[in-house]
């Protein structure tokens, strides 16, 4: 039997001094700080739990719960068990845990519904009490005050936390909320956009909200989307408007063009696709154009080592979806071309430039890699002789373009870091290896470069170099996309992409470039990017 962790679901109850609960799982030693949560729970009460949804109770459980009813009877709770399955009516019975129940456990087993499972339950939370989730766990603390609210956040805030965040948005309007994230190891796109909506219910709630033990890189991504606008002692991140030195623009997108062209028919991305739209029949006339007309694919490759992977890569794609394919592979000094993207049938490109086409173009969002996401390393000569972030006040900073993600991030990494940092000069030399090249040429003092591609430099340039910092966000991602002119074949395509794995060839692209597949891209996902590129990159 897969054990499933405990989870502790608070019922509502008419009574004011009753507790009711449903406990959802196993209760085991994993269960031992979720069954803490119910320590506070005030005296003189009466307390409810519903055993309907637990699967299981092992010794450290009964040991726990032993502890638990202890310290209850001591506070003159009465305590009432339900829906007690046999085995565990057995095991009470011979632990003598039946002593501190009001009412003996119920000895025949209640199922719960078929249509519900223990993953589908959602958690919420009052009277104080933990919820968890498959990644983060809220620990609820006690607070001398009425109104005030502490939470502890332990783990990570992504998609799997999504119902755990749910149970929040029950806290009382006009009260102080306080997070404490000093646990808290990790927040990628899609938890951001949950806590936007959760801070925006909030704000609506007139509920004051306050966050202690930020982490650095948290704190960074907190400031980037905004989120500090909502916090009592917050300032909203500002667009970066510091000293800079005018970037040198590829012909791909022309400061005149963009600012003459006409707007996008829309500012809301296009939809993902459908789990219908992903598996059509693969057949010529799923296409939108002529078979024997070239599909034109741009790539814009992560780092070097994938260089030849994207020719068998494009080779696969001509042969699945049975038409020609041209590719267009952009990276470093191949960036300068006279095609841009918005020319191209199907874009695999850097973040910040996908969002461009989504908004701008109308392009489709289709996949992204999965568990690939951009990242910034900064770095240095190896032979400078400053080691401390404050001995670079004042100097050269390089990175390719000033609308790009790794600019945007890098920047709120140094300044995060060292608030003496927000005079540097920054200096955008068109693409990485230029970058690259102004920085060994002592041109520059600091590089910002993709974490990818500083990974693909070679051994002899590495060791010309020294990293100073790198981020840890798993925030922005490359995306693949299609025109408009071509959005019948995005199923299509989708489909291919998805199925790479199933087959040895296909196995073995995806390893020549590093990927381990692809995954459909969240709306929330593409929310968040959106709200980045218009905050900070369409500004510019």
């Amino acid at each position: 039997m897969n054990n499933v962790k405990l989870r502790i679901d608070p019922k509502p109850s008419s009574e004011k001094p009753s507790q009711q609960f449903a406990f959802i799982g196993t209760i085991d030693v994993d269960a031992v700080d979720v069954l803490e949560a119910l320590y506070i729970l005030p005296p003189n009460c009466a307390v409810e739990i519903n055993f309907a949804q637990v699967e299981r109770v092992n010794s450290m459980g009964l040991a726990q719960l032993l502890k638990l009813f202890e310290l209850w009877q001591k506070h003159n709770n009465s305590i009432y068990i339900t829906n007690v399955n046999r085995m565990i009516g057995i095991l009470f019975k011979m632990t003598g845990l039946t002593r501190f129940l009001s009412e003996a456990p119920a000895a025949p087993a209640v199922e719960p519904p078929a249509s519900t499972s223990v993953q589908q339950q959602t958690a919420s939370t009052n009277h104080g009490t933990e919820v968890t989730s498959a990644s983060l766990c809220i620990r609820p603390k006690p607070l001398a005050e009425s109104l005030s609210q502490q939470f502890a956040f332990i783990g990570a805030v992504d998609v799997e936390a999504i119902p755990a965040l749910e149970a929040l948005y029950s806290l009382p309007p006009m009260c102080q909320v306080e997070l404490d994230f000093a646990q808290l190891l990790r927040v990628n796109s899609m938890g951001l956009a949950q806590l936007l909506k959760l801070f925006e219910h909030w704000q609506k709630q007139e509920i004051t909200i306050r966050i202690f033990n930020t982490n650095r890189m948290i704190g960074v991504l907190f400031k980037m989307t905004g989120l500090t606008r909502f916090l009592a002692d917050g300032q909203a991140a500002s667009v970066p408007t510091k000293k800079t030195v005018e970037p040198q623009r590829s012909p791909a997108t022309p400061v005149a063009e963009r600012k003459n062209a006409p707007p996008a028919q829309t500012l809301i991305p296009p939809h993902v696709l459908s789990d219908d739209q992903i598996t059509p029949t693969r057949r010529a006339s799923a296409t939108v154009t002529d078979k024997a007309e070239k599909l034109k694919l741009w790539v814009s490759a992560q780092s070097s080592q994938q260089m030849n992977g994207w020719y068998f890569f494009n080779t696969y794609l001509q042969r699945h979806l049975d038409r020609e394919v041209h590719l267009e592979l952009s990276h470093g000094a191949m960036t300068e071309r006279r095609i841009t993207p918005d020319q191209m049938d199907i874009v695999f490109t850097k973040p910040f430039e996908a969002t461009r086409l989504l908004l701008q173009h109308n392009f489709q969002p289709i996949l992204r890699p999965i568990d690939q996401t951009d990242e910034v390393t900064l770095l240095v000569r190896a032979e400078d002789p400053r080691q401390n972030l404050a001995d670079f006040q004042g100097g050269k900073v390089v990175t390719a373009a000033q609308d790009n993600f790794v600019y945007l991030l890098g920047r709120f990494l140094l300044e995060q870091d060292e608030s003496a940092l927000e005079d540097m000069e920054y200096v955008f030399s068109g693409h990485d290896i230029k970058a690259l090249q102004m920085l060994l040429k002592g041109n520059a003092d600091i590089l910002f470069m993709l974490s990818e591609t500083y990974q693909g430099l070679s051994g002899l340039t590495r060791k010309m170099l020294r990293q100073i910092d790198q981020s840890e966000t798993a925030f922005a991602f490359h995306l693949v996309s299609v025109s408009p002119s071509c959005a019948e074949l995005g199923g299509q395509l989708a489909e291919v992409l998805l199925d790479m794995n199933k087959d040895s060839q296909g196995r073995q692209v995806l390893a020549d470039l590093g990927m381990e597949g692809w995954i459909k891209p969240t709306p929330d996902e593409i929310d968040m990017l959106v709200m980045l590129f218009k905050r900070y990159a369409d500004a510019n």
